[in-house]
């Protein structure tokens, strides 16, 4: 696809929105660790830097839209943390890998999300907000056809 098409696949409010949804896990996972299992929350903060840092050098910074408004706006803060990563293209095991590696990060405070009603809800809220955003509205306008989450994603949408 043509570097032009690249810049106009994005809007950027459409990126932020989804880039909000995809981090909202987040700070109600560390309530729910910090409120019942405060010695688990290293882990997953740790985790989830290392998702929105090192993990990017294995996929954002071998992306088409590195350096580019991208579904999560992951592939501007990449560009602004280290350089296009020139060893391999971006492929479907690296994707697989990334969606894995979160998904790990996401289930560490599982159990403790899971001690109230109103904790449960909200953290389960909040990932099934993520993963919609990503399959509704990210997966289809995404150039990147190898990825596992669009085939998701289709497969959700013809029913």
């Amino acid at each position: 696809m043509p570097e032009e098409q690249l810049a106009d696949e994005w809007d950027v409010k459409s990126a932020v929105v989804n880039q909000a949804l995809l981090c909202l896990p987040f700070p109600v996972g560390a309530y729910a660790l910090w409120k019942h299992k405060p010695w688990k929350l290293p882990v997953f903060v740790g985790g989830a830097v290392a998702f929105l840092t090192i993990c990017r050098r294995y996929a954002c910074a071998r992306c088409r839209y590195y350096g580019r408004v991208c579904s999560t706006m992951l592939g501007v803060a990449t560009a602004s943390m280290m350089p296009r990563n020139p060893d391999r293209e971006l492929d479907r095991r690296a994707m697989a890998a990334d969606f894995a590696f979160v998904g790990a990060v996401v289930m560490v405070p599982l159990p403790q999300a899971l001690k109230s009603l109103r904790l449960a809800v909200l953290y389960l809220g909040a990932c099934a907000a993520a993963v919609g955003a990503i399959l509704l509205n990210a997966c289809p306008r995404c150039g990147n056809d190898f990825c596992p989450m669009k085939d998701v994603s289709r497969a959700l949408r013809r029913g």
